[in-house]
């Protein structure tokens, strides 16, 4: 999670209250108590409520199950993606991976053994990725990998192995675990 909120909230106030206290000291040629020990109070708040806002910012954009980034979140970032691709005539490799028979696992097996297996799918596909790359859970049991600058199909197979083979480390007990993976290039296939 990032700190961004409690600097931002942090930094304005203060700079605020400088400019206020500055303003009284400046008229009366004294500070009051009230605002003297009223500043670290002040900060401390505005720290929580900036807090509150890296907690908010955070779980709109990560999936609180896996902690994979969301569909809200990867809209936006596909346009983005897709122009700087275009712009820097690079290509973007996409996948959308589908857990087999996942509605079956849950009724067999629980809910929360689905859980369990959508937790360990999407620490994998993290693991399977380049840094640069992008995991995201697009529904119940699909999930839509992004990796900007693949250079050709090769790489696409070459990431789909490396899924499928990461893939038999998954053990859940009782449960066999198989996934479908649809994969393209933009912007050779898929313009319209």
């Amino acid at each position: 999670m990032k700190r961004t909120g409690r600097f931002v909230t942090f930094t304005l106030v203060l700079c605020i209250n400088s400019i206020y206290m500055y303003f009284y000291y400046l008229r009366d040629g004294f500070l009051s108590k009230m605002e003297i020990f009223g500043l670290p109070i002040m900060l401390l708040t505005a720290w929580y409520f900036g807090k509150q806002y890296d907690k908010a910012k955070y779980y709109s954009e990560k999936d609180p199950l896996t902690g994979v980034y969301n569909r809200r979140i990867i809209e936006p970032f596909f346009l983005r993606i897709t122009s700087l691709a275009e712009r820097n005539r690079q290509t973007v490799g996409f996948f959308l991976i589908d857990v087999d028979n996942f509605k079956q696992i849950n009724d067999n097996f629980g809910h929360q053994k689905g859980d369990e297996l959508l937790k360990l799918l999407a620490n994998l596909l993290v693991n399977c990725l380049r840094k640069s790359d992008i995991v995201a859970r697009w529904g119940g049991d699909e999930f839509i990998l992004i990796c900007p600058n693949l250079k050709n199909y090769e790489g696409i197979d070459e990431i789909i192995n490396r899924i499928y083979a990461n893939l038999k480390t998954i053990s859940l007990s009782e449960v066999e675990v198989s996934i479908s993976i649809g994969a393209a290039i933009y912007p050779t296939e898929g313009i319209e």
